[in-house]
This record gives structure tokens, C-alpha cells and sequence, in this order.
């Protein structure tokens, strides 16, 4: 059984750096973990895909050397087990709003005693049934990881209680939907926002987990700073869309610019 990345670095104590990939090619995900991140951040909740492309998917992030992060749907945890056994490594949960999703979510990850996962020990989790069972389903509990999003204003309150959950790893706060949700769309550094930013680094360091948030990479040591140790830093659209601009802005330079697109 393959040893999670991201599991290794947050029992180190050390940063997690992971990338989203928005596109359904595994070449472009391979290529993605040839640059060293540690986890891939596959979108389920606004994308629907065929299961054989994020088996592909999967399997690509695995040969690269990153662990996969699949968002799911919300309240949608019949779709957790599949792709745990194709290889993903972590869960991230969606628009939660109280600690009976999240225990929800850890019996369905979990095999008993700490969850009620069923048991086919005939999948790549398990090295195709090449690993004993008794090893497997240990190291499946330790190793599978659990990113609960912190996005919705209902879930404030619920945050430390969240946080002190077995089966939560990271608690991970997405600043579109949150300010959205707060009434204050995009307004990442209003008082109220920078207030939950504390309050669940307080609740991680109480409880012994690890905050998270997606942010540019010149924004990282910022947010390391408060207390934050696991990001999402770019994503294959963004990659996309950098250097389209950049070549764009130097073909204007060069007095050769580019035909406006018809609407």
C-alpha cells in the first residue's frame, strides 16, 4: 500500500503544498506532480466527470507522486468509497454546517472499529490484493485523510467541535463561498473573516489538526504565519491563463496583438 504523502508531512509537523487541476487530461496531471507538490485537488462538487477519467486522473497523480484530494458533491458520501479504493488519498468535504456530516463522513472512511467502511480488498488501495487485510485496513485508517471546508457561516459555531472530531485532519477555510456566504463576497480581509482565520488555527492548534486555505503562492508565508499549513497555490486553469496573458501582453509589445475575440 503506497504511504500518503500528505500524511507524512502533517504527522512531520511540516507544509503541505497541493495543486488543483480543473482539466480532464492526465498528462497535464502527471506533468503537475513532476514539480514536487504533495497533494492534487480534484473538484467533484462543480464538475461532474465519468468515474474512468478520475480513475485516470487518480492513477496519473499517483505516478507523478502526489496524493489526490477529491472534493465530492455535498451530502453525496455513497460516492466516497470507489474512489478511495482507485488511490485518492483524501476526502474534502464541501458546504459543511454541523459535526453530524463529518461523523457522517468518517464512519463511511473508516473501517470498524473507528468507521463502518465496507471491505474489497481487491483494489489499488490495497495493491490489488497483494496487501494482507489485516495491514491494509490499518494502514487505510491511518494513512486516508479527511479535509473538512470551512465556507458556510452556519458552520462557525460548529468549528471547534468540528476540529475535535477522530477522523478530521484538516480544517480547511474557502474564502470565495465564506464571504459569500458572510454577505461580503471577496472581501478576504474584512475583520470578520480575519476572525475565523483565527479562530480555526485556535481550534487546529487546540485539538491537534491542521488549518488550511488556498492562496497564491506569494501569499503562503502570510498565511504560515497565522498558523495556516496546508495550501492549495495554483491550479491548471490558472497555469492556463498566465501564460496565455503573458504571450498575449508580449505580442502587443512587439506591435503584433492578438484579434479581440468576437462575443
Amino acid at each position: 500500500m503506497l504511504r500518503s504523502r500528505i500524511r507524512t508531512k502533517l504527522t512531520r509537523g511540516e507544509t503541505v503544498l497541493c495543486a488543483k487541476a480543473g482539466y480532464q487530461d492526465p498528462e497535464i496531471v502527471e506533468l503537475m506532480g513532476t514539480y514536487g507538490f504533495d497533494g492534487l485537488w480534484l473538484c467533484l462538487e462543480h464538475r461532474k466527470l465519468d468515474p474512468s477519467v478520475v480513475g485516470h486522473l487518480i492513477r496519473a497523480a499517483r505516478l507523478g507522486g502526489m496524493d489526490t484530494i477529491v472534493r465530492t458533491r455535498p451530502s453525496n458520501y455513497a460516492d466516497l468509497i470507489w474512489l478511495l479504493e482507485a488511490g485518492a488519498r483524501a476526502i474534502m468535504l464541501p458546504k459543511v454546517v454541523s459535526p453530524a456530516e463529518v461523523r457522517e463522513v468518517v464512519d463511511a472512511m473508516k473501517f470498524p472499529p473507528e468507521g463502518r467502511r465496507g471491505l474489497d480488498g481487491v483494489q489499488a488501495e490495497s495493491a490489488f490484493g497483494r496487501f494482507p487485510a489485516r495491514d491494509y485496513i490499518a494502514q487505510a485508517n491511518h494513512e486516508n485523510v479527511l479535509v473538512v471546508q470551512i465556507e458556510e457561516a452556519a458552520v462557525v459555531p460548529h468549528i471547534d467541535a468540528i476540529a475535535a472530531l477522530p477522523g478530521v485532519d484538516v480544517l480547511f477555510v474557502g474564502p470565495g463561498d465564506l464571504t459569500l456566504s458572510l454577505g461580503i463576497s471577496g472581501s478576504y480581509d474584512a475583520p470578520a473573516v480575519t476572525a475565523i482565520l483565527e479562530q480555526v488555527v485556535a481550534a487546529c492548534r487546540r485539538h491537534g489538526k491542521v488549518a488550511g486555505i488556498p492562496c497564491a503562492a506569494d501569499q503562503v508565508a502570510r498565511y504560515h504565519a497565522l498558523g495556516f499549513r496546508f495550501f492549495n497555490v495554483i491550479s491548471d486553469y490558472r497555469c492556463l491563463l498566465n501564460g496565455l496573458n503573458k504571450t498575449q501582453a508580449d505580442l502587443q509589445a512587439a506591435g503584433f496583438p492578438l484579434a479581440a475575440p468576437s462575443a
